[in-house]
């Protein structure tokens, strides 16, 4: 099928071929992926609302007639919304009495260009395998096809055909990719399912053109041993009919032994989430500097949410205080959500004696502020002068506010003009969660990092291996706990942080009666324990706390939420008395920068401070800038 704009001239389309693909005999019937839409995935900002539909809708509606009325089954994959919101890439599965089967949900989601598909669509979380009239059947969705582990799975559950309803084609002016022929490759992997589980395949593609997509049309059906029964051409709507003879599937399966000779034992490492070690910025010779080497700039966004900041007047002039004092430092990259913001913004640093002129306005659409988890984390690879990022999966400290989720897609927006290598792991981490030294060691916390919220299916060894894999670094040290009131459970820069390759500031809290007391006893315990990535001890200097913040609702404050700049460090205060303590402390490791302590109470109302809206993107030419004693 080729796909238009029109929704409801789709579903007629869809109806008329499959009536007549009944006519020609078709006992299972199968559309294109998303077949009632164009594909707009292929762009990552599009509002496309209006495309989702419901379980049951117009789409199960209409073909569950058609499956009643005519004694046939179809696959219908749709652009589905739950009843709470949620989007997913889905297939649903009509019997030929008409009834729904439960949905599958594509369980594999590209994020490519022009199949910008995680922007758009959750992923599912199961396979599953239908008896109905004409056989077991299961379905695959589109990007599913290149995982073996899917196919092998169903095949195991039953499923007699595998049905991958797709869209795919070769990209405007990408017509000879140098790995090779796409639709070659498409159409041998699924044949080498075939082959390998001893099931038939039937492969339905879109055709046509769309935008910047050429779709390759293709669509087969082979069988148990991978043969082609029937294949469709590259470009014109085609009805593919092919009898097949589910029979075969067991004698293939007996004859070569393929299920009958497998050693389950031995296939731990298929369920190990860890990465692909030769392409991950480790192997291509990037590390994530520390904070205190030279950076060209620091990105921040602007506030203007006043359910997370009520005293939202005094926040901006915190922030006017931060820019005042990176002024000169670092070249300062501000992310607004629009012109009007741009021009209060400019008229608020202004009035401050701050010269807008050396400030890198950026507009964008973002929910908060918290710079340091959604966004980037820069690596460098200085042989050959080279900077990327690692977008990370932001999802609000285990999806706890639905409404910041969409922050995740700030580094894609941020590289559509710096054009960077981009480095993307696939699991959930904030920038917040982890502080380094440069030169191989991370710190970090189980609170956080172990939290099913964020990657349950992920390991305390896998972790390390993507940290190691995508920050350059060789060695984990774990802290158990973050501080009280800390709503990210527990981001180590409120605890504890590098001030050189060696030396660790680390909060502490004196009174014994303080909840605090015994978790950052633990922490500071282990980390004078604790050794670099070659083995040395760790300093450990004790910073204080600032005591109770926010009352009876406790709030994260800490000292140690500072940023280093190039010449100066922004340290939070709380009009405590241990805020001189605080600073003298921080200026005994940092004498050659300029520390300045900023008012954060009514910042960390909003749960976080001065490190949790900063980002640095480090210089590659090296360490330009002060170093600390």
């Amino acid at each position: 099928m080729a796909m238009g704009g029109d929704t409801d001239r789709n579903l007629a389309h869809a109806l008329d071929m499959a009536r007549a693909a009944i006519r020609e005999g078709a006992r299972i019937l199968c559309l294109p992926e998303l077949y009632r839409t164009p594909y707009f995935p292929q762009y990552d900002d599009r509002e496309v609302s209006a495309y989702a539909e419901t379980i049951p809708g117009s789409s199960t509606r209409a073909f569950s007639a058609l499956a009643r009325e005519e004694g046939v089954v179809i696959v219908v994959p749709l652009y589905e919304q739950t009843a709470d919101g949620e989007h997913y890439n889905t297939a649903v599965v009509i019997d030929a009495d008409g009834r729904l089967l439960p949905p599958y949900r594509k369980v594999h989601i590209p994020f490519d260009p022009r199949f910008y598909e995680k922007t758009y669509f959750r992923p599912g979380d199961r396979y599953l395998v239908y008896d109905t009239r004409y056989g077991r059947i299961a379905v695959l969705i589109c990007y599913d096809q290149w995982f073996p582990e899917a196919a092998r799975t169903v095949a195991l559950q039953g499923a007699e055909i595998i049905f991958y309803p797709t869209a795919i084609g070769r990209i405007a002016g990408e017509e000879e990719p140098p790995e090779g022929d796409w639709r070659d490759a498409w159409e041998t992997v699924q044949r080498g399912h075939a082959i390998a589980n001893s099931v038939h395949v039937a492969a339905v593609n879109r055709v046509g053109d769309e935008d910047d997509i050429r779709f390759f049309g293709s669509s087969f059906v082979a069988d148990a041993f991978g043969n082609i029964l029937a294949r469709a051409g590259e470009a014109d709507e085609t009805i593919l009919v092919a009898e097949v003879d589910l029979s075969m599937n067991e004698s293939v399966r007996e004859g070569w032994g393929f299920f009958r000779n497998r050693r389950p034992e031995t296939y731990g490492v298929l369920t190990w989430r860890l990465p692909c070690l030769d392409r991950t910025p480790k192997a291509l010779g990037y590390h994530m500097p520390a904070e205190w080497e030279h950076c060209d700039a620091v990105w921040l966004s602007w506030p203007h949410d006043r359910e997370t900041f009520p005293d939202l007047a005094a926040v901006e002039m915190a922030y006017a205080g931060i820019i005042a004092a990176l002024h000169g430092s670092e070249t300062i990259n501000l992310l607004v959500t629009g012109e009007p913001m741009r021009t209060r913004v400019r008229a608020i640093l202004e009035e401050v004696g701050v010269d807008t002129g050396g400030i890198t306005f950026h507009i964008a659409e973002y929910a908060d502020v918290w710079f340091r988890d959604y966004g980037p984390t820069f690596v460098v690879n200085r042989e050959a002068g080279d900077l990327a990022m690692v977008h990370w999966t932001f999802n609000a400290w285990g999806e706890k506010y639905q409404e910041l989720m969409g922050d995740t897609r700030i580094p894609l927006a941020m590289n559509r003009n710096m054009n960077l290598p981009i480095f993307t792991p696939g699991i959930v981490m904030e920038g917040g969660s982890i502080d380094v030294n440069g030169h191989g060691t991370v710190i970090t916390t189980e609170a956080c990092l172990l939290n099913p919220n964020r990657n349950p299916d992920l390991s305390r060894e896998e972790i390390e291996a993507f940290l190691e894999a995508y920050l350059g670094a060789s060695h984990i040290i774990w802290l158990k706990r973050g501080i009280v009131g800390d709503d990210t459970d527990g981001h180590v820069d409120d605890v504890a942080r590098f001030v050189n390759p060696t030396t660790v500031l680390c909060a502490l809290e004196e009174n014994e009666d303080d909840p605090n007391y015994e978790i950052l006893k633990e922490n500071y315990e282990i980390l004078q324990a604790s050794t670099d990535q070659d083995g040395n001890p760790l300093t450990v200097i004790p910073l204080p706390m600032p005591g109770t913040v926010g009352g009876e609702d406790r709030l994260p404050a800490s000292y140690a939420n500072f940023y280093i700049g190039n010449t100066v460090v922004l340290v939070p205060i709380f009009d405590h008395p241990n805020d001189d303590i605080a600073l003298a402390r921080i200026r005994q490791v940092f004498p050659d920068r300029e520390v300045v302590g900023i008012d954060c109470t009514a910042m960390v109302a909003g749960f976080g401070a001065i490190h949790c809206i900063t980002q640095q993107q480090p210089s590659v030419q090296g360490d330009a800038a002060p170093r600390p004693e």
